[in-house]
């Protein structure tokens, strides 16, 4: 019993962490999309009011709704950005600044004005013109940090049709650790992000689930023409055989270190990797966890479960807060290295 207490406190442990971490990420963000300024907390209401001014806001009606794909960070969700935006009629934006469109901001139509202005600048094109160009007339966004906005989101149903994929805790706790942008530098913490996001994510999809569509990543591996079939009943619009070609297709998106598998064919072993990288020890910490989580939605346990001691938790979540933050920051000073490198300055 102690050790269930004890994740309640963990939890909050780890999520008094994740207002810095975002604040580091968004800055990570910035230099990977070219961003001229860095800002360390930008005046989103300014941010709007630059583009209305210039009247630079695209205007879009209520009924040209984006569609939204939702999952956890490492859940594949850049992949299915990738195959979608394959479909002859689809274009989805993988990821935005998404603070930038949702914080302060109550008013649908403006909501997606400031996407149009994401696009812009990712595109230097608007979103209007982005699809004209690809010849496109369904679009959406894609980003695992519409999970922290929820709430916003529901403003869209139930014009908006949304897709929330799924893929096993282990294997996402894996690549947190592996990845090292500080999402769960350890199984026990790695663990709790997991469960915690999954199950906000699970309780949004069951309130709404006319509009929200639950895919298991493993399940797009294996079965990918059934399940492509299955989302674009969802999304309402036809299948396309092209989207099983998607390696062989151009990319939208920069690619980098962190997304190279969305180049690759469909592979299984990736989604069974965690099987071979993690110790059993961290196996069982995941599956204390996150076990009931993984079983509820067709995830056979490994073995048995582990509850760390009440030291042994106090480490994890140090190593968390501080060796997160260093990842962070790490992941920041490369990103400035390659953007200074091709730029051709140096970096001090």
């Amino acid at each position: 019993m102690a050790c269930h207490a004890d994740l309640d406190e963990a939890s909050a442990g780890i999520g008094a962490t994740v207002y810095g971490q975002k604040i580091t990420q968004e800055i990570v963000r910035k230099i990977l999309h070219g961003s001229e300024t860095l800002v360390f907390k930008p005046n989103y209401s300014d941010f709007a009011g630059k583009y209305e001014r210039a009247g630079k806001l695209m205007s879009i009606n209520r009924q040209s709704q984006p569609l939204f794909i939702l999952g956890t960070q490492r859940s594949g969700t850049t992949l299915l950005a990738r195959i979608l935006s394959s479909h002859k009629d689809i274009f989805i934006q993988n990821e935005i600044s998404v603070e930038k469109v949702f914080e302060g901001v109550n008013d649908p139509a403006k909501m997606l004005s400031l996407m149009d202005v994401q696009i812009q600048e990712r595109h230097g094109d608007s979103l209007e013109d982005v699809l004209q160009k690809e010849g496109k007339s369904v679009w959406g966004v894609k980003d695992p940090e519409l999970t922290y906005h929820l709430e916003k989101l529901e403003q869209f149903i139930p014009e908006s049709k949304m897709l929330l994929i799924l893929r096993d805790g282990r294997g996402v706790v894996n690549s947190y650790m592996e990845n090292k942008w500080g999402l769960g530098t350890n199984a026990y913490t790695g663990a709790i992000r997991w469960k915690e996001e999954v199950e906000q994510l699970l309780d949004f999809a069951e309130r709404h689930k006319e509009q929200v569509l639950v895919v298991r990543f493993e399940d797009l591996i294996t079965g990918m023409e059934a399940e492509l079939r299955r989302i674009c009943s969802h999304f309402g619009v036809e299948f396309d055989p092209e989207m099983l070609k998607y390696d062989k297709k151009k990319a939208m998106f920069k690619e980098n270190p962190h997304n190279v598998n969305t180049n690759k064919a469909p592979d299984i072993t990736l989604a069974e990797k965690w099987q071979s990288r993690l110790s059993p020890r961290e196996v069982g910490i995941i599956e204390y966890v996150a076990g009931d989580t993984l079983k509820a939605h067709g995830y056979e346990l490994a073995g048995e479960k582990v509850c760390p001691s009440a030291i042994e938790r106090a480490y994890y979540l140090v190593h968390q807060k501080i060796i997160g933050e260093i990842q962070l920051q790490w992941q920041w000073r490369r990103s400035l290295i390659r953007k200074k490198k091709k730029a051709g300055t140096s970096v001090s």
